[in-house]
């Protein structure tokens, strides 16, 4: 039978015996084998609205005989049992299952996702999941979920933005700082210029990549470092064959933004066609999906509201 992965977490009333329950219910379930739980972790709410209580959160590991579509109707099964009420997107709630892996598989339906699509870089989720299921693979980042946590744990605190460049990722930087409101977070929006003509853009994003100390450096105090770029970006660009150099220093999330039609303007028009961007950005994608093996955001079309929403609540997770 397939392995899977389950998240839980609650905010509202006796948060741990919810919990425990939940698990309890699957493993009495005769289409569950419970093979692994873990211990109870309290932490902070990330995202969502402002003075929520703490949350605890835990993981579990089972083998089912059920597909992904009827694990994932039996977990909201359990969390409506136990009284939850879907009113506000990452609100409080009396509990939470989600479906985090289902062996190898993976599901891109309206309804389910799998893998969880933001598991990668939550620290509330990865490390109960890493007590209970170091060994998993994550089948999309080709990495278990025991080195995820370990680069969530170890990785500096860096933040690439992998996105076709243009005002819009100034917008989006300078809309998530103010979200954050967080004197230990550096965004380098001082770095970004948009010249006229496509040659200078290229000229001036391989001088960023070879300025290896915004790598290397993090300003006094600070907790997060945000770097409107991708390491590989320059070379995506020219269309070079080149294979994509490493970054310097790996960053701890990376966060790909498709950007929609909307965000692109008159300056943009100076540097590509249509197609040319189109072509440009499916060669950005696969470096991103090749290239990257750790903790990243996928955000496809979002505009550019719910793209701050995404990236302040990814900061604040990682």
């Amino acid at each position: 039978m397939p392995t899977i992965l389950i998240a839980l977490g609650a905010n509202l009333g006796d948060c741990g015996a919810s919990l425990t329950l939940a698990v309890d219910q699957l493993a009495s379930d005769p289409d569950f084998s419970l093979e692994a739980r873990s211990e109870l972790l309290t932490t902070k709410p990330v995202g969502g609205p402002s003075g929520q209580p703490d949350y605890l959160n835990s993981a579990a590991k089972f083998s089912t005989s059920l597909s992904p579509d009827q694990v994932h109707q039996k977990l909201i099964d359990i969390e409506q049992s136990h009284g939850r009420v879907r009113i506000q997107r990452w609100g409080a709630r009396k509990l939470d299952l989600d479906l985090l892996l289902y062996g190898q598989q993976i599901t891109k339906t309206p309804q389910l996702t799998i893998p969880h699509p933001r598991m990668s870089f939550r620290r509330f989720v990865m490390q109960p999941a890493a007590e209970v299921a170091a060994e998993m693979l994550h089948p999309e980042l080709n990495a278990t979920i025991g080195q995820l946590w370990q680069h969530l744990s170890d990785a500096s605190p860096l933040v690439e933005i992998a996105a076709l460049p243009g005002p819009a990722v100034y917008q989006l930087l300078a809309a998530t700082e103010k979200e954050l409101s967080d004197s230990k977070l550096s965004f380098a929006n001082d770095l970004l210029s948009y010249p006229e003509s496509r040659n200078e853009l290229i000229a001036s994003l391989q001088t960023l990549t070879e300025q290896q100390s915004l790598h290397g450096s993090l300003p006094p105090g600070c907790r997060v470092r945000i770097l409107p770029w991708w390491h590989g970006i320059a070379e995506v660009l020219t269309q070079s064959n080149r294979a994509v150099p490493p970054s310097t220093e790996p960053a701890r999330l990376t966060v790909y933004w498709n950007r929609p039609e909307a965000t692109y303007g008159a300056v943009e028009e100076g540097w590509w066609t249509h197609e040319e961007r189109n072509g440009l950005q499916a060669q950005l994608a696969e470096a991103v999906r090749g290239n990257v093996h750790a903790p990243r955001l996928w955000l496809e079309d979002n505009d550019l509201a719910s793209a701050v929403t995404e990236l302040t609540a990814a900061i604040q997770a990682i």
